[in-house]
């Protein structure tokens, strides 16, 4: 791949010419005054909504969250290794049978 292909001339000419407008445009512009040539440039501005922002900190929390919540992980064992852990089978049935177990597999 040649980046400095000059095959083409119609095409730096009219690149050369479209600068060179720009320079000419840029020096009718200092001419006229010297507010103008002291203004500064124009800057792009973007403008977030507060509730772009805000989702964007819920998606921020949600992706540092971990995955394994270990304070739970570390009393559950605890019990089990206790023999302290007993489980309401009944709370348990009722949630493996619920209508939404499909969503969380």
């Amino acid at each position: 791949m040649k980046i400095n292909n000059m095959s083409n001339p119609e095409a730096l000419k009219a690149y050369n010419s479209n600068s060179l407008q720009g320079v000419h445009l840029n020096k009718d512009k200092e001419s006229a005054g010297p507010a103008k040539a002291n203004s500064a440039p124009t800057s792009d501005k973007v403008n977030i909504s507060s509730t772009v922002k805000l989702m964007q900190d819920i998606h921020k929390a949600v992706t540092e969250a971990p995955d394994i919540r270990t304070d739970k992980v570390n009393e559950v064992r605890s019990k089990i290794d206790k023999n302290n852990y007993k489980p309401d089978l009944n709370v348990v049935a009722d949630k493996l049978l619920s209508p939404h177990m499909n969503d969380r597999i």
